[in-house]
């Protein structure tokens, strides 16, 4: 196949699946109380003709762009090359400069967050505060969530209590603590991209992405533990991408680092070690398929099982220290309980929806009953799993198994396109360029902070605990609740997509077909941890900026490695 055609071919597909879940996303959203989607043969035709038309479009206009891309590289190329003779070579040009590069970029981030802090101090305590600062008071403890981020706030409040006589300084403390982490990691990366040469735009553009991008200056004061796990997980994105460029086959210091981060992203978020097994199994499939550096991919798959092992070791030795118990499992089981809801609402005869054609088979309704109780199916909201699945019985599952999983493919078989609307419904946001649910999820008409960042603090609980509001700069709070509560950027024409989660699995996706249009594989090693963790938010309950987090900060400096750093360039590498 010509390269031209591949071309098209491959951005043509990309085009293909973003119009084609434009289309269901929108036709979902209408209509009420609840969107729904009949797939007839005819809606299959006409919706995927309309796709393969502005894929095919897509895919022309991308291979015209990838061409002047090219052509754009290789006058710059040259115009290096010619700098580079002038001003000496590479490391003597680089060695005067580079030492000013990560402090000044740390300088720089914690000037833009710093102010958040003080209005938020002693931090933003919402999400999962209140439930983990009560597993501390009472001292029992579970891995609903990490235990790792519990038992972090649980030493700050005493550090707090014994050396300043109250738990919110402790708490202060220790969000200060996470936000300097975090610039340090950014400003690493940033140190690390300028280290192997990357253009001054590249850089200028990442720097102000980190200064001035909303998200991240809530995020680094928020109690949470996808701030954690955030950091980790772009320590282990910088190593991994760094070890690929490397090509070296004896360990140094990044097999290191992206050891430490393994393990860091692990104990931070339950979904870690599963983004993990994906990366294993790619680089698995490298070692046994691959026709170059498989010495590289044993070692990196190596360190990546090594990693999965000490974790779970790490995990098992906090359940031990701790005497904590297993979570309720059953927020796997988001997928499946927002399925048969919709099965039981459009075909279980219960009389909730005008569609209901009553057609489910007894036995199907009998153990669906038993599965969701007291008729949770009727608290069925498309865009959430946590209303139905508050009434969920995981006892069918655990020990009804052959029953559940036979029940649920009978009705895939007779429901598919139900099953269908219901994985996309709750999953819509992070396709659809137009869903919003993730600003208004929380929203109960009621309470302040709970838009697209929540920032509510349940003070009743918090405040006997000796965790209060101390804002320092009460005007800014004002400001910033304003913006986060209130949705303000989704009145941004254009801008606001910079904002929802849809658009940065397109963007992943677009980096994808860049390397494969390049024949670039080995970009796809990072990419499958991307993706790995993109799976795991596909089967959880709801759509929120905060579990996008992670992919949000990496997003940048895996592009700049991609399209902005030379292969097997060992400039500076000391």
């Amino acid at each position: 196949m010509k390269k031209g055609n591949r071309d098209i071919i491959i951005y043509g597909l990309i085009g293909f699946a973003f119009l084609f879940l434009q289309i269901i996303g929108y036709d979902l959203s209408v209509g009420a109380p609840i969107g729904n989607i009949e797939w007839t043969p005819g809606y299959v035709l006409r919706t995927g003709m309309l796709s393969l038309c502005g894929g095919t479009l897509f895919g022309v206009l991308g291979r015209l762009i990838g061409r002047l891309a090219v052509k754009q590289r290789e006058r710059g190329n040259a115009a290096k090359v010619a700098e580079a003779a002038e001003a000496g070579t590479p490391a003597e040009a680089a060695g005067g400069r580079k030492r000013w590069v990560w402090p000044v970029s740390l300088g720089l981030l914690l000037l833009c967050w710093l102010p958040c802090y003080l209005a938020y101090y002693p931090g933003i305590c919402a999400y999962d505060a209140t439930i983990q600062t009560g597993q501390i008071v009472s001292g029992s403890y579970n891995d609903h969530h990490p235990i790792a981020h519990t038992l972090l706030i649980a030493g700050a409040m005493r550090l707090g209590e014994s050396g300043f006589g109250d738990s919110n300084t402790g708490i202060a403390m220790l969000v200060f603590l996470q936000m300097v982490l975090l610039a340090v990691a950014f400003a690493g990366g940033v140190t690390l991209l300028y280290r192997r040469g990357v253009s001054g735009k590249w850089l200028i553009g990442l720097q102000a992405f980190g200064m001035f991008y909303p998200f991240h200056m809530y995020m680094s004061v928020s109690l949470i533990k996808d701030v954690w796990f955030s950091l980790f997980f772009l320590i282990q994105m910088l190593a991994l991408c760094e070890m690929i460029r490397r090509k070296r086959t004896k360990p140094d210091g990044y097999d290191v680092l992206f050891f430490v981060a393994s393990i860091g992203m692990q104990l931070f978020r339950n979904n870690g070690r599963y983004a993990m097994l994906v990366l294993a199994a790619v680089l698995l499939a490298a070692v046994i398929f691959g026709k170059t550096d498989r010495k590289l991919w044993l070692k990196m798959l190596g360190n990546c099982a090594l990693a999965l092992v000490a974790g779970s070791l790490c995990l098992a030795g906090l359940f031990r220290v701790t005497g904590a118990e297993q979570g309720d499992r059953r927020e796997m089981l988001s997928m499946p309980i927002q399925q048969l809801a919709r099965c039981m609402l459009f075909h279980g005869g219960v009389g909730e929806l005008e569609q209901d054609d009553g057609t489910m088979d007894e036995a199907s309704k009998a153990l669906i009953n038993d599965f969701l109780l007291d008729e949770g199916y009727r608290f069925y909201r498309p865009e959430i799993s946590d209303p139905v699945k508050n009434h969920t019985n995981t006892y069918v599952v655990r020990y009804r198994s052959a029953e559940f999983v036979g029940t649920y493919l009978r009705l895939l078989g007779m429901y598919p396109g139900d099953l269908i609307n219901a994985a996309y419904a709750v999953n819509a946001g992070y396709f659809y360029l137009g869903d919003v649910t993730h600003a208004v999820v929380n929203q109960n008409g009621r309470d302040r902070g709970l838009g697209y960042v929540q920032t509510r603090w349940v003070e009743d609980e918090l405040n006997p605990r000796g965790i209060y509001k101390d804002s320092k700069w009460e005007w800014l709070h004002e400001k910033l609740e304003q913006w986060a509560d209130e949705n303000a950027y989704l009145k941004l024409p254009l801008l606001r997509y910079l904002f929802v989660p849809g658009i940065f699995g397109w963007l992943y996706l677009l980096l994808a077909g860049h390397l494969a249009v390049g024949r670039r594989y080995d970009g796809f090693v990072p990419l499958s941890l991307v993706f790995g963790y993109y799976l795991t938010l596909f089967l959880g309950p709801v759509v929120q900026l905060r579990y996008l987090y992670p992919l949000m900060l990496v997003l940048p400096f895996v592009a700049v490695f991609t399209l902005g750093v030379k292969r097997n360039n060992e400039l500076a590498d000391e």
